[in-house]
């Protein structure tokens, strides 16, 4: 599945396609956190710089990121 994260301070995002299921790798975390908000220091942003409310493509569902341990993201689809 294909997300697009949000930054709605910065106004930026980044489309990722989520592996096995509904999960980021650890480089696809970085790769959004550089292109939502690289600016060294910022606290802008939430786990993957995403700022506001993020939800699936067609709107059906609000994502909540939850951090591994491997430094990439588990998304959880919750139904509107």
């Amino acid at each position: 599945m294909t997300i697009t994260l949000k930054n709605d301070f910065h106004h930026t995002r980044v489309s990722l396609k989520s592996r096995h299921g509904h999960r980021l790798s650890p480089g696809q975390v970085t790769r959004a956190r550089r292109e939502l908000c690289g600016i060294d220091g910022c606290t802008c942003g939430g786990y993957c710089g995403e700022r506001g409310p993020q939800s699936t493509p067609d709107g059906r569902a609000r994502i909540a990121i939850h951090p591994t341990e491997d430094g990439g993201a588990d998304l959880e689809l919750i139904a509107h």
